[in-house]
């Protein structure tokens, strides 16, 4: 990951489906408990970084979700550079609970016992459901700044804007995204 944090906000197309919003809403409300946790501690050894990385990462990637699933359900999420940051740091620090080395392990047990008994799933799951999150918040190709500069700025459909949508949609199946 490059470190972007001096770089553009930049608009982001996102998906409207169902699946991507339950992503979305996991990953979210497990950042937001594990900054929460962390800032009630104070400890970020323990959470292996600062609360306000948490914070910011659960924010963003809540605000990601819907509740509309209809195709037609085009949103356009301008994404500042340091949130974007913020959500692969927590990539990493879930990646290193997961593999249950040094600093993690207090971080895996937490998040074993919430992921298990709250949402019935595991840490490598909530994992893989983060990296497609990640998948769509960090596309950046040349049809998604056209798809969303046509819907920005031109209403109607346009062949143009039906190319740089389906290379789009393409770009998330092959990250595993449902869309």
């Amino acid at each position: 990951m490059s470190n972007r944090r001096n770089g553009p906000d930049r608009p982001v197309f996102l998906p409207a489906g169902f699946a991507w919003s339950a992503d979305a809403r996991l990953v979210g409300e497990v950042l937001d408990t594990v900054g929460s946790a962390a800032a009630v501690t104070l400890d970020e050894t323990r959470y292996l970084v600062p609360a306000l990385t948490w914070q910011i990462a659960a924010e963003v990637v809540g605000d990601c979700a819907t509740a509309d699933h209809r195709p037609e359900n085009v949103r356009v999420l301008l994404l500042p550079a340091y949130a974007l940051d913020a959500v692969w740091v927590c990539h990493s620090a879930l990646v290193q609970a997961a593999d249950s080395c040094g600093d993690g392990a207090h971080l895996a047990g937490l998040l074993s016992d919430y992921l298990d008994g709250v949402h019935s799933t595991d840490l490598r799951s909530l994992i893989d459901a983060l990296e497609r999150v990640l998948a769509v918040l960090s596309l950046d190709l040349p049809a998604a700044r056209t798809l969303v500069s046509h819907l920005a700025l031109t209403p109607g459909p346009s062949p143009d804007a039906q190319a740089a949508l389906a290379e789009v949609l393409a770009a998330w199946r092959r990250a595993g995204v449902v869309c």
